[in-house]
């Protein structure tokens, strides 16, 4: 039942992901990105990380996407408004760059000897003994605090340029 739920959350957001990048209107691609942040959430739950899938839907899905909706529907894009690409070469690098990634991604997958990671300080049992969320608020307010601080910040100066945008379009 464990490697089912896996697949069907691993399969869910990689379809919400190929949506966001596949739909030609900004507004289904939102919506698959909530797709796409629910089944990470669920991926973050099979992993035992209850926490950071609470934080995963709460913060990404609730309030980020909350914002990225505003933004679209504020900015009314339409079809007839695309620029188009203006080196007729854009798409063949592009192309060319997708199959690269796509095979560096196969040899990975591929290859006998798959990406571990680095050992960390702390292991599945030391994260057991402390917590998970005590120990997620420890790293982010003593090692991280500058990022954890600077990441508020820009998201902070999203909404101040969604409300200049709104602004600039209403008056």
């Amino acid at each position: 039942m464990g490697s089912f739920l896996f697949y069907l959350t691993a399969a869910v957001t990689v379809a919400g992901a190929a949506g966001v990048v596949a739909l030609p209107n900004p507004l289904y691609c939102v919506l698959s990105l909530v797709a796409a942040f629910l089944g990470l959430a669920g991926l973050y739950l099979s992993l035992g990380a209850e926490f950071i899938a609470v934080v995963q839907v709460v913060v990404y899905a609730g309030a980020i996407m909350v914002l990225f909706l505003f933004v679209v529907m504020l900015l009314d894009l339409r079809r007839d408004e695309r620029i188009p690409l203006r080196l007729p070469v854009q798409k063949f690098f592009g192309a060319m760059a997708g199959v690269g990634i796509f095979g560096l991604l196969l040899k990975v997958i591929y290859s006998g000897s798959p990406l571990t990671g680095a050992k960390g300080q702390y292991s599945a049992e030391r994260v057991s003994e402390i917590g998970n969320t005590q120990l997620i608020g420890k790293i982010l307010l003593t090692d991280y605090l500058l990022p954890f601080q600077a990441m508020g910040v820009l998201l902070f100066v999203g909404v101040i340029g969604a409300v200049v945008l709104a602004r600039r379009r209403a008056g």
